[in-house]
């Protein structure tokens, strides 16, 4: 490809290549590029070839390198799909177009996330990657382990107290004649810790050199939740800095539950302090606990993703159990030894327990359910009901499976 701008390839500057991640039997890398905002996936021998990119290496070289490790020369027609990819992307330094670069950039703000189906939805409320620089300036110290240590140990011990004074708390609680005023004050302060919990993933993500896109709140069936979209964890290289982001929000609700737990403490003969401050400890500690769960995809599932260095946990680990359990054809034999021994173990342990916690939950909630509804219809009109709802809980999710398959494969034939 000589004479063509192509014999020392460089790609833009600007343009971050993601560490490898695992997405089923593969390695996948994440590659971004900020003048467009796209994000994109790459195999590990693309992203060999474009970390080589560099416009220091010839054509030649890459190739010799490219041979030495995959024992495979790269022809003409290799290089020819390579650079019509990179093209395409406008991901080349002096042959990307200023023109194409503003079609994609438009192209990727035409996605609007305020757009979705009844089962997906998401509504942007502030843009706040330059807030988060000048928090993550001033509170560099929370972000360092001389801080954060200490700290979570005490709000460890925070919880340990808590769920051992369940009983005591409810009591607390339950002054009722306080009500009017704890209601309003709870709801207000539990969105102001809302409103912390996801500026502390956009802080620490700033912390780690990423940008914050947005924060909003989203719904996807059957919850709706608050969210900050910190797409740029996929990039970064430290697997302690992409749990670390996961993990800040949790932090935060742990931590300020510490001055809650001082007032709950300086305040026994006040009740609608005592009560106000047991209220927020009891449904504070709840929230940590189930933003830890690893089966729901909050902030412990996107946690234990990282930690496995893997990039759909969720989805693959559906993918490998269809596969289990499809069949023995040989075709499904094949797809199936090409799973690394480890991925088989995570997929198989976390699929069951997924099963296990699931199964257990809606168990659990449609006994009480019934031992309500029994009592008011009887025995079998409770049962037909919770028979009804399950089947149309089944069909909507079959029916928002689908939605997210088409238009999966709708992005793939697009891009």
């Amino acid at each position: 490809m000589t004479g063509t701008g192509y014999e020392l390839p460089r790609l833009r500057p600007e343009v971050v290549l993601g560490p490898p991640l695992r997405s089923g039997p593969t390695v996948v890398h994440h590659v971004k590029d900020p003048a467009t905002g796209h994000y994109y996936r790459i195999g590990p021998r693309e992203h060999f070839i474009m970390r080589r990119m560099d416009g220091t290496h010839t054509l030649d070289d890459i190739s010799r390198e490219y041979a030495g490790t995959y024992d495979r020369l790269l022809g003409q027609d290799s290089w020819a799909q390579m650079f019509t990819l990179l093209s395409r992307r406008q991901l080349l330094d002096g042959l990307a177009e200023d023109a194409a670069l503003a079609r994609l950039k438009a192209e990727y703000e035409a996605k609007r996330p305020d757009r979705g189906t009844w089962f997906q939805k998401r509504w942007v409320l502030l843009r706040p990657d330059s807030l988060c620089t000048t928090l993550a300036r001033r509170f560099r110290f929370a972000l360092y382990p001389a801080f954060v240590v200490p700290m979570l140990l005490v709000a460890v011990a925070l919880q340990v107290f808590v769920w051992s004074h369940v009983p005591t708390l409810v009591t607390d609680a339950s002054h009722r004649t306080s009500w009017p005023i704890t209601v309003p004050v709870s709801l207000a302060l539990i969105w102001a810790t809302t409103a912390a919990h996801e500026l502390a993933h956009g802080v620490t993500c700033k912390h780690f050199g990423g940008s914050v896109a947005e924060i909003g709140v989203r719904w996807r069936f059957p919850m709706i939740a608050a969210y900050c979209r910190t797409d740029d964890i996929m990039l970064f290289h430290r697997r302690s800095a992409r749990v670390a982001t996961a993990f800040a929000g949790v932090f935060v609700n742990m931590v300020t539950l510490l001055p809650v737990m001082l007032l709950w403490w300086l305040t026994p003969g006040w009740p609608l302090g005592h009560s106000l401050a047991a209220g927020l400890l009891l449904f504070g500690s709840v929230g940590v606990i189930v933003n830890l769960l690893p089966f729901l995809q909050l902030d412990g599932y996107a946690m234990l993703a990282h930690m496995l260095d893997m990039a759909d946990l969720k989805r693959e680990c559906v993918r490998f159990w269809r596969l289990r359990l499809g069949g023995r054809t040989p075709e499904i034999r094949e797809l199936m030894r090409a799973y690394p021994a480890r991925d088989v173990w995570i997929y198989t342990l976390y699929g069951a327990f997924s099963l296990l916690f699931l199964g257990s939950a809606y168990s659990l909630l449609m006994w009480f359910w019934y031992d309500s509804l029994q009592e008011s219809l009887g025995a079998l009109p409770a049962i037909l009901v919770l028979v009804a709802e399950t089947a149309l809980v089944a069909g909507l999710m079959k029916y928002a499976a689908r939605v997210r398959a088409a238009r999966a494969l709708r992005k793939v034939s697009n891009d």
